[in-house]
């Protein structure tokens, strides 16, 4: 087998000149016959025992995976240190230090696709990044991060030098319509190939803040299909609330005097929120991230609309939640837990911070829904003194 260096070489000269690689993938050494004949447009010279390079994807034999890391490893290190002591010894101008900047690029770049994960590297990164105004250089990143997600796309350190870097290029050149828009449509292809993706949804959420109105308005629209074919995951139904706290305060800022029977914008996507949130709680039985994503609805319809139209807001909770109350032990479980769902939805009701007005029509409605803690102690025995030392 080659040397340790002398393969960490050809996989840096890869990188180096397909720079449009999108994927990359570790494979067994058999598996490369089955791959045919690799094209390099670029004449790079590479071991073809170990490397495939064809229509921008890459293969990497697992077998060499452990020198390259080692490889990658020291030479990142070296130049690192390099760096560090040119960096405070020379001009920024100096060509020197420019070597040093392209070396220790180099390095990191090889060493973060072979190891996601290594704090390290990325902050090699950031060191040089944050030293230029090149936007271009930035946009680079996003496509090392995108590439690198491909294939980790539970990296935490991926993602947050993905946030590190858009923060970068909204406080220098506030180009960030354009980048919103890929990075949305990036979490949602990966959200859909991996499920369960916090990491994912979490970045997705933190874009809000950049978003304008009108991509909040369009992401409400478009994740809604999503939610729909995904009732149990919480993390999508999260990236709503955070895109209605965004319109929300806008809404604020527009229309201070609006009431909700005035139908200010807010209030027409709330009430439709609810709604639909209604009828998939009706038609996916049992699904406690609807009933969580409905107190959240409740919550915004309390704070914005606390004087206006109470008593109807009540009454269709409560018959919304009386639907559900009736269970028996011998039904199938998914109703037994939409019962104790809809339950310790209205008691959460009850113990919202309102005003004395709301908060006195909340717990008349609760008189009329009956004994709710003799029910849920009888579909949740073992939070028995839970439910009693609840005080109604």
């Amino acid at each position: 087998m080659e040397g340790c260096d002398d393969l960490l070489l050809q996989l840096e000269q890869i990188l180096e000149n397909d720079e449009l690689i999108d994927e990359i993938g570790f494979i067994h050494p058999t598996q490369f016959s089955t791959l045919g004949t690799s094209f390099d447009s670029h004449s790079v010279q590479f071991n073809t025992q170990f490397f495939w390079n064809k229509d921008h994807k890459l293969a990497i034999s697992s077998e060499i995976l452990s020198s390259l890391y080692r490889a990658a490893i020291q030479k990142h290190s070296c130049a690192r240190r390099n760096y560090k002591t040119i960096l405070s010894s020379c001009s920024e101008e100096s060509s020197e230090l420019l070597d040093s900047e392209k070396d220790l690029l180099r390095h990191s770049k090889a060493l973060a696709i072979l190891s996601p994960n290594f704090h390290t590297t990325w902050n090699s990164r950031k060191l040089v990044l944050s030293k230029h105004n090149d936007v271009i250089l930035f946009l680079n990143e996003l496509r090392l991060s995108t590439l690198i997600l491909s294939y980790a796309p539970k990296s935490e350190c991926a993602w947050s030098h993905r946030r590190w870097i858009i923060k970068l290029i909204a406080e220098r050149f506030q180009i960030l319509e354009g980048i919103i828009r890929n990075e949305s449509e990036l979490v949602k292809k990966i959200c859909e190939k991996f499920k369960m993706n916090y990491r994912a949804w979490n970045h997705w959420c933190w874009l809000v803040s950049y978003m304008t109105t009108q991509q909040v308005l369009d992401e409400l629209g478009t994740s809604r299909k999503w939610a729909e074919q995904h009732v149990a995951d919480n993390s999508c139904f999260q990236f709503r609330r955070c895109l209605l706290v965004r319109a929300l305060k806008t809404s604020s800022e527009t229309d201070k005097a609006a009431s909700y029977n005035e139908k200010s914008e807010f209030g027409a996507i709330l009430e439709g929120e609810l709604k639909w949130n209604d009828v998939l709680i009706r038609r996916y039985v049992g699904r406690e991230a609807l009933w969580m994503h409905r107190r959240f609805l409740s919550h915004c319809w309390i704070r914005k609309f606390a004087n206006d139209s109470v008593n109807l807001f009540l009454d269709q909770e409560m018959q919304l939640v009386k639907t559900y109350l009736v269970a028996s032990p011998d039904e199938f479980d998914d109703t037994l837990v939409q019962a104790y769902l809809a339950a310790a939805y209205f008691l959460w009701l009850s113990k919202l911070q309102t005003s004395p007005h709301i908060g006195n029509e909340i717990h008349n409605k609760l008189r009329e829904a009956g004994d709710l803690i003799s029910l849920l102690v009888k579909i949740s025995p073992e939070k028995d003194l839970f439910w009693r030392s609840i005080g109604i």
